[in-house]
């Protein structure tokens, strides 16, 4: 049975013959030999055939499905699409926006610089008269710091070798004080030099052309932010000239006012009130200190014009006051107030100042005036009697020739004689007597009065 089992045992899966199939139809009898391959094969295309009807049949039933979803992923890829589309025409459109408002600002921001060019043309030429004027009344105007200047040499007065060369008329009188002077000299404000250089070398010259001309065609071919550029280095340079400007005013107004009280301060200490000067009690001067604030241009240049004015009335005046010596240079051989007569050998009232001088020296106007009084006058020999525009007289005694004649105008400077010894008087020289309302006063209170203040009148 072992053997047997061995003799007939065969592969599983493995048929040695071929199948046969047998259709017996009636008397008809077919048989088909089908070999392993040719069924493998069969059952092969039967499968795939099964699974492609399946497979369609699957996809008629599910084709509404897919298509439907492909359509809606089409549909959303459109609409990302039309989005990004849509996004990018806004960022174009905000671009183009921009372009054109920066251009528009642009064109703008150019517009304000002309104007402020122009305006600041007229207002250069108003501050260039005011430098040229200051400048004229000796207020330089610098952007250094204030120099103090030399103190004026006062005036010498030798009377320990007095001699012989003195005179006058005894006259009882009050001896006033001595002058005593307050003040600076018009330099002491050098706020701008370089401002006063220009004012006065070139006063037509605008502020703009020591800044930039404005945007060059560089500069309008660049950027936008090479253009703004530009425009803003135009801006502050036109701000630093309006500060500029603005500051020369405050020196010229500052300054003028400054020296005309000086001015007007010194003829009050002479007893003299000088026309277009304004009088006010002395006071006290302080509190905290506060910045200088921005203020209107035009109540600026007002104030300084103001100043102006008034300094120049206030020179005008002051230089009819005989502040000059009649003999520049000349000794005094006798001073003013009392002494010892010469004749008389007592006590007696000097009324004037005694200058030592040889015979023929020319006598020189003191200020501008007219010749009340030219001839003999008893002890004062010949004489002549000046009255100037701020109300004094001046008397010039012992002279040895009279040059002009009574009822003259004679300007500062201008010749009235030559000094001898006529009259009362022990010897050539020139007697000089100021009076006001026939009152003597001290001539060297005047002499002294005008080397303070004659850098201050541009004498």
């Amino acid at each position: 049975m072992t053997g047997h089992a061995a003799n007939g045992r065969r592969d599983f899966g493995k048929r040695k013959e071929p199948h046969r199939v047998i259709i017996a139809r009636g008397d008809h009898v077919r048989s088909f030999t089908i070999s392993p391959l040719m069924a493998g094969l069969a059952t092969t295309v039967v499968a795939a055939l099964a699974v492609g009807y399946i497979g369609a049949t699957a996809y008629l039933v599910l084709r509404d499905d897919i298509i439907q979803s492909s359509a809606e992923r089409q549909a959303q890829m459109q609409l990302s699409y039309e989005d990004r589309i849509a996004s990018l025409r806004s960022r174009i459109d905000q671009l183009t926006s921009r372009r054109v408002l920066e251009r528009r600002s642009i064109e703008e921001q150019l517009a304000d610089v002309v104007e402020r060019q122009r305006d600041l043309d007229t207002r250069q030429a108003r501050v260039s008269g005011l430098l040229a004027k200051a400048a004229e009344s000796g207020i330089r105007v610098a952007v250094a710091g204030p120099v103090p200047p030399a103190k004026p040499a006062s005036l010498a007065i030798d009377t320990t070798n007095a001699p012989t060369g003195i005179g006058g008329t005894p006259e009882p009188i009050e001896i006033s004080p001595l002058l005593s002077l307050r003040g600076t000299r018009s330099e002491d404000n050098a706020a701008a030099e370089a401002a006063a250089r220009q004012g006065a070398a070139a006063p037509g010259k605008p502020l703009r052309d020591l800044a930039p001309a404005g945007p060059s065609a560089e500069g309008a071919a660049a950027g936008p932010d090479r253009r703004i550029e530009i425009i803003e280095d135009v801006n502050a340079a036109l701000d630093r000239m309006d500060s500029e400007a603005h500051a020369a005013l405050d020196v010229i107004a500052v300054t003028a006012e400054r020296d005309a009280a000086t001015i007007a301060d010194a003829a009050d200490q002479l007893g003299l009130q000088l026309a277009g000067a304004k009088h006010l009690p002395a006071s006290g001067q302080g509190g905290p200190f506060v910045p200088l604030a921005d203020t209107d241009f035009d109540s600026r240049i007002q104030r300084a014009e103001t100043a102006l004015l008034a300094l120049s009335q206030v020179k005008d005046a002051a230089r009819g006051i005989p502040l000059a010596s009649p003999l520049p240079g000349a000794e005094l051989s006798s001073s003013f107030g009392p002494r010892v007569d010469p004749f008389l050998g007592r006590m007696a009232m000097h009324t004037g100042l005694d200058f030592r001088a040889a015979t023929g020296e020319v006598i020189r106007a003191p200020a501008p005036g007219k010749v009340i009084f030219a001839g003999r006058n008893g002890g004062y020999g010949k004489s002549v009697e000046i009255r100037h525009p701020s109300g004094v007289v001046t008397r010039f005694a012992h002279m040895s020739r009279i040059s002009v004649n009574e009822g003259e105008t004679v300007a500062t400077g201008a010749r009235l004689g030559t000094v001898g010894s006529t009259g009362r008087s022990t010897g050539p020289h020139l007697h000089y007597e100021i009076r006001v309302n026939d009152r003597p006063l001290n001539p060297a209170r005047f002499l002294r009065t005008g080397e303070k203040i004659s850098p201050l009148l541009g004498d």
